[in-house]
């Protein structure tokens, strides 16, 4: 590791590394300042990426091992975490050491500052015009699908806010949307709710909480803020659907949804202001601990 003055680590396989990557190659690059990526599956331990990242964030922590400082070289260790609904849990680690989305996941901003309908094109190999009716300009597709799972995802957040195991997870694609990328079935939706309304309540959950909690995603819903907590690795889902059943041409279902994703990323500028905000909080974490060019010698 001394190599090397800064060690970033991200949550996922899929696109973290591009998407926290470019934001540390233009926060480093200005200065010169070399650094090294690496995902969570790289480091020891069981669990998810997460809960890899916070485990051995906690082990440098109490290390004193966040920031070392051998024979005048200086190491600065960083980490890149989704927020998930953390904030709202009250789990959010309060560290220069630790930089999170502020939407649910990374993915969310992919979507956000990409262009679905440029990355369908050039991932399907799909002409521009037929991409632009279908997905519309940027922005425009993700509001469209979040609204389709919004009741969904008052399911999937109140239930976690409560911590209860129900068939409704973030962990899932929506089960009251039968088709990914068309409206709810009321029939389901009614059904899931009173499942799981009914097992809050033997869990101790007030109706009044219940319906907080509800109402706390129609007001992100209501703001423009859906992606705070729509879950973004759903997009790659909805998307892969609505291509497979609408576009003019055949296409080849394989590893579909995580290409998919991967090219809506390649779209992204990283102008946006989580990215800017991402880019001076790495840069003032980089020059508070005197990182500078390394030397070519």
């Amino acid at each position: 590791m001394s190599r090397v003055p800064l060690f970033a680590f991200v949550e996922g396989v899929n696109v973290d590394g591009y998407v926290h990557g470019a934001n540390c190659d233009r926060a480093l690059s200005p200065l010169g300042v070399e650094y090294r990526l690496a995902p969570a599956d790289e480091l020891p331990g069981t669990g998810g990426g997460k809960t890899r990242l916070k485990s051995y964030y906690s082990h440098l922590a109490d290390n004193a091992s966040l920031v070392t400082n051998f024979k005048g070289k200086v190491t600065v260790v960083l980490f890149f975490m989704d927020k998930d609904i953390d904030d709202q849990l009250g789990l959010l680690i309060e560290s220069p050491h630790v930089l999170y989305t502020w939407f649910y996941d990374v993915e969310n901003h992919v979507f956000h500052e990409g262009d679905v309908a440029e990355a369908v094109g050039s991932g399907c190999s799909l002409a521009p015009n037929w991409c632009r009716e279908e997905f519309g300009g940027r922005g425009s597709w993700q509001e469209t699908v979040a609204r389709l799972w919004v009741e969904w995802v008052r399911l999937c957040f109140a239930v976690k806010s409560f911590k209860i195991s129900g068939a409704a997870n973030y962990g899932r694609p929506s089960a009251v949307n039968p088709t990914p990328h068309l409206p709810a079935d009321a029939t389901l939706v009614e059904a899931y709710s009173v499942k799981l309304k009914s097992e809050a309540q033997q869990a101790g959950v007030a109706d009044r909480q219940w319906n907080a909690a509800i109402a706390t995603v129609d007001s992100e819903y209501s703001t423009g803020s859906w992606d705070k907590v729509f879950k973004g690795k759903w997009y790659g889902h909805i998307l892969s659907s609505q291509v497979l059943a609408n576009c003019p041409n055949k296409i080849d279902s394989k590893h579909l949804t995580a290409s998919l994703v991967r090219h809506v990323a390649a779209t992204m500028e990283f102008n946006s202001p989580w990215s800017l905000a991402m880019q001076k909080k790495i840069q003032e974490l980089a020059v508070s601990n005197g990182l500078v060019a390394t030397s070519s010698g």
